[in-house]
Formats: structure tokens, C-alpha cells, sequence
């Protein structure tokens, strides 16, 4: 189990041990994603209660129009008015899901729109959440829709981020404000994902019971990286379970067997880097731990230094043996007085 509120680098490593290994036996990448919502729902929770800390997990790809099933068809036109696009438009699209209430746990009746057309760029930016996760992605628009190719190329291999609303409620980055945030009293929303080597994003969305800090929020840059390493497990083409998945992925096991290799190595280079990464930004925050210290020692061994020449002074003045003094408080009352004083 892992606290959201108290999540460390160690449980960070051991989460992303888990989620690498989630994609293997998995006959589709919808089967993975799956396994990837669920473990994230069931396993973070409150050290204190037990109660889980996720409301809703749901993991999201980018995928084209005309490689979906009928249902997510369906789904996209119905959201253009029945009209049906190019083949080729990228649709943001629900793989999976995970939480308190029992249809979150199907793509099918987790949503009402389980998938979305991002027709232009210009509707995109229209779409608080998918824009703004875009952005904090390091992204653009019209690389995420597929209109700028070659940036994607240069891009795949080193997209792995976040999307944070600390504040929940009252976000305008989030508009399920009645139909989510406010009714399961969510408070923060977490969302992290990155670059596929299609040409798809993905997206892990993190909807919370409790709220989680900006340096929280960064470590699960990291597990963007596992996860993306889990989807690539399987054949990549194969994304919706169907009857014939299996034999699918059986007949392409050899050719897929030399890709996933390619990608583990690709993916073993940037987990390395990120966690050198890490070990240089604890390395760091430590250094600034001990730098606050020894200031704080020395600073305090001033101060003593100081207090004897301070007491020695004051002392002299206030023991004049011929001249009263007297320190009053404000209601008048003697506080101290010195020898002179009490012969008077």
C-alpha cells in the first residue's frame, strides 16, 4: 500500500517495479491498462484508515477514428453531430477504468463519451482538461493531433509528465465539478503520461480523496515511464480486447518479441537517467538541509558568544552600588531592581 500524503522515492521505486511488469500475459493493450487502474485504485491508500485515496482512475490514448471498434465510433460522431471524419483524426479516447462506484469499472459505462474527436487545434484549446494536460506535458496541440509529424519524431523519447490541480474544487481545469469533484469531495487531481512510439499520448487521470503537493505530484514522472513501458509490453497494434486477440498477438510473437526489446532498452536509458535525476535532486535537497544547519549552529554560537559580553554590561550598569534602578512592568509592578535600590 502506498500513501499519496506520504509518498516517498522509496515507495516510488517499489510502485514502479509493479506497474513495469503489469503488461506481461496481456493479450491487448486494454487488458494492460486494466490491470494498470486497478492497481493504482486498490493500492494507494490512507496509512491511517485503509481507506482508498483514489475516487476514479482512468487511463486515456490518443488513437485514430478509423482504427476504433463501432461503439467508440459511434461515441466520436455522436459528439460531431453525426458527421464522420477522416479515418485518420485522432480521438482521445478512454482504455480503461477503476473506482468507488461500480460502472467506473468498465470503459464501457465508466463514461458517457468514451471517446472524443480532436478535430482541429482550435476546438482542442476549447477542452480545458485535454489542453491544458497538453501543455503541462510539454506539448502542443497540433503535435498531439498528428499535424506536425516530425516534432513528434524528436519529441517521443523524452515526453513523460505531469498535470496537477492541487485545488480541485472550483478548478475551471476541471469540469466535472457536480457530476465528480464536489459529490465524492475530491481534492486534487493528478494526471501523468507521455509519448507512445505510434504517435499516441497517453494519460494516466488521478482523481483524490486527498490533496498532494507539488513535489508529490513530480515523482509519478517516473512512474509515466513503467507505465509506458507496461503498454509496450504486448503489440502495440492490438489495443481492444476482442475474440481474436490472442491469435493475433501469437502469430506477431516473434517480430514483436525483437520491438519490445528495442523499447525495453529505450526505456532502461530513460529510467536511468531519471533516476540519476532523482538521486541528484535528494542529493541537493540534502546538501540545502545541511547547508541550513551549520547556519543555524553558527548562528547559535554567536549568539552564546555575544550573551556573556551582553550580561557582563548590563550586569555592571544595573549593580551601580549608589544609584537605584528599577525595571517596572507596564501595570507599575517591580520587576527586578539592583543592590543601590534595596539599601534605598
Amino acid at each position: 500500500m502506498y500513501d499519496m500524503t506520504r509518498f516517498t522515492p522509496q515507495d516510488m521505486a517499489k510502485c514502479s517495479l509493479v506497474l513495469r511488469q503489469l503488461g506481461r500475459n496481456t493479450a491487448s493493450m486494454e487488458a494492460c491498462s486494466q490491470k494498470i487502474v486497478k492497481f493504482i485504485y486498490q493500492h494507494f491508500c490512507s496509512s491511517e484508515t485503509g481507506e482508498n485515496s483514489c475516487v476514479l482512475v482512468r487511463l486515456f490514448k490518443t488513437h485514430p477514428y478509423g482504427e476504433l471498434e463501432d461503439s467508440l465510433q459511434q461515441s466520436v460522431r455522436r459528439l460531431m453531430n453525426h458527421n464522420s471524419p477522416a479515418s485518420d483524426m485522432k480521438c482521445w479516447t478512454l482504455l480503461a477504468a477503476a473506482g468507488a462506484e461500480p460502472q467506473w469499472n468498465s470503459r464501457h459505462t465508466a463514461a458517457q463519451n468514451t471517446a472524443i474527436g480532436l478535430v482541429s487545434a482550435e476546438l482542442v484549446a476549447q477542452m480545458p482538461t485535454i489542453s491544458e494536460i497538453i501543455r503541462q506535458f510539454g506539448l502542443d496541440i497540433p503535435t498531439v493531433i498528428g499535424t506536425q509529424r516530425e516534432r513528434f519524431l524528436q519529441l517521443e523519447s523524452a515526453v513523460l509528465n505531469i498535470f496537477h490541480v492541487s485545488e480541485a474544487k472550483g478548478s475551471l481545469l476541471i469540469p466535472e465539478q457536480k457530476s465528480l469533484i464536489i459529490p465524492y469531495q475530491v481534492k486534487s487531481v493528478l494526471v501523468f503520461g507521455g509519448l507512445l512510439p505510434s504517435g499516441s499520448l497517453f494519460a494516466v487521470e488521478i482523481f483524490l480523496k486527498v490533496k498532494i503537493s507539488q513535489n508529490t505530484a513530480e515523482m509519478f514522472k517516473h512512474l509515466a515511464l513503467s507505465v509506458k513501458t507496461a503498454l509496450l509490453l504486448g503489440d502495440e497494434k492490438v489495443v481492444f480486447d476482442s475474440s481474436n486477440t490472442a491469435a493475433k498477438s501469437a502469430i506477431n510473437n516473434d517480430f514483436h518479441e525483437t520491438q519490445f526489446l528495442e523499447y525495453q532498452i529505450s526505456n532502461l536509458i530513460q529510467l536511468l537517467d531519471f533516476s540519476e535525476q532523482e538521486m541528484l535532486r535528494q542529493a541537493s535537497r540534502f546538501q540545502q538541509t545541511i547547508d541550513k544547519l551549520q547556519r543555524e549552529i553558527a548562528d547559535r554560537k554567536n549568539k552564546e558568544q555575544a550573551l556573556p559580553l551582553s550580561q557582563e554590561s548590563f550586569t555592571g550598569i544595573i549593580n551601580v552600588p549608589h544609584d537605584g534602578i528599577v525595571r517596572l512592568e507596564d501595570n507599575q509592578g517591580s520587576q527586578r531592581f539592583n543592590q543601590g535600590e534595596e539599601q534605598i
